[in-house]
This record gives structure tokens, sequence and C-alpha cells, in this order.
């Protein structure tokens, strides 16, 4: 792959190399998208269950189960003007080019522990069931996840390790593909037509998540690091 087109990449803050036949630059992202960095401070709706909590500072959130089986933490806010849709302003417009791009740590092994980001709708812990994008860790092992008319997902083939941060990039190629990146590598590639999320979607939102399972006994939690988003205008 061509070095040749780093631009969009490295001022949304990493080194990715993307599709060099399309020249892309600050000056591009900022004449022709929207960009949003994301507060994690306050503004978020928490839903819980059992035991866990959401903790929110400057520029992370805090994620935890507690030892408590069959426990849930959950924090979700809404999202408007993604590709400034011509339904409603509370739309989202999937057939928009977009970046989501996000740091992510995870501690305390626990098998039965599922931590998922996402932009969906509903915003409720679980599986894409309508148009979206995210990424899934099982324990410590990430997966990407997509939606256009079905789900899908794809092993990133990348096992967290406790205590250590991890970038993600996903990027959006409508009816073309979509990628996930971690820490600026390429490990997934989606193209089938089916999973590739396309039109509009009411009531967007962003859904950090992590639960545990019938077991309990560990505290696993998660870290979800200065999310932010560059959309196609």
């Amino acid at each position: 792959m061509s070095k040749g087109n780093v631009g969009v990449d490295r001022y949304l803050g990493h080194s990715l190399v993307v599709d060099p036949h399309i020249p892309e630059a600050l000056a591009t992202l900022l004449k022709g998208g929207n960009v949003f960095h994301i507060p994690v401070n306050a503004g978020w709706t928490q839903s819980n269950a059992g035991s866990g909590s959401v903790t929110f500072h400057p520029v992370h959130m805090d994620l935890d189960t507690s030892t408590t089986a069959n426990s849930r933490a959950l924090a979700y806010g809404r999202l408007y003007a993604l590709g400034l849709d011509p339904v409603a302003f509370d739309y989202a417009n999937w057939d928009k080019k977009l970046y989501l791009i996000f740091g992510i740590a995870r501690g305390n092994s626990d098998a039965e522990a599922v931590f998922r980001i996402q932009i969906k709708y509903p915003w409720t812990e679980g599986a894409l069931t309508a148009t979206g994008i995210g990424i899934r860790v099982d324990n410590l092992a990430i997966f990407g996840e997509s939606y256009g008319t079905a789900l899908a997902s794809i092993d990133l083939g990348v096992t967290m390790t406790g205590g250590k941060g991890y970038q993600i990039a996903i990027i959006h190629y409508p009816g073309v593909s979509i990628r996930w990146f971690v820490n600026g590598v390429l490990k997934g590639t989606q193209s089938t037509a089916a999973n590739i999320p396309s039109g509009t979607l009411s009531s967007p939102g962003m859904v950090a998540s992590i639960i545990n399972g019938v077991t309990g006994g560990v505290n696993a939690f998660c870290r979800f690091i200065a999310p932010r988003i560059w959309q196609e205008m």
C-alpha cells in the first residue's frame, strides 16, 4: 500500500495508511466533513445492572462489573448530525464515509466477560440488531462487528494484555467495506454488502458496555478512552 495518503489519519491521532487513490488531508477534513471529539466526563446516561458501575474522567470512562454475578456496566450517549442526513438532524447517514477512533484497555481476565463499543440503536447491551458498527471483546479477544441487513463479526486476531492500552480505528467505506485497525495495523475487513451499514438510522447512539456471567467472582473492568469521529458531509 502507498504511504502517500496519511494526512487524515495523522490528524485523527494515529498513523494508518489508507486508500492512496483518495486524497485526504487536514484541509479536506475541515472542508468536507465533521470532526467530533466526544467528551467522556459528562453527558452520558448509565444503564447498569447488578453491581455494575461507570465512572467518568476527563479523557476516559471506567466500566466495572464488580464481582457480583450477572452484572452490567453500560453508558450511552446520543449522537447528532452524523452525515447531516436530510431526514432529520438526529439521524445517522450511513451513506457517508466515517472514521471511528478510540482507545480501550481491559483488566481482570474473566472467561464470561463481554465488552462492547458500538454506534447503534437501540442503546442497549448486546450484539447489533440494526445498522451499526463496533467491536466486541470476548474476555480479552477482539472482534469487529457490523450490521447492514444482517450481523457479522470478524475475529481480529488480537488478544489483549490486561492493563495495556489499545487504539481501535474503524473506517466505514459506504457500499464497499469496513476496516478495523488495532494500533495502526489492519486486522480485519468486511466487504459483504449485507454486513455494511447503509441508508439512515434513527436516534443513533454510542454505547459502551461490559457484562459478566453467571459465575461472577471477578471484577472484570474496561476503559474507554478519548473517542472521536470524522464523517463526510
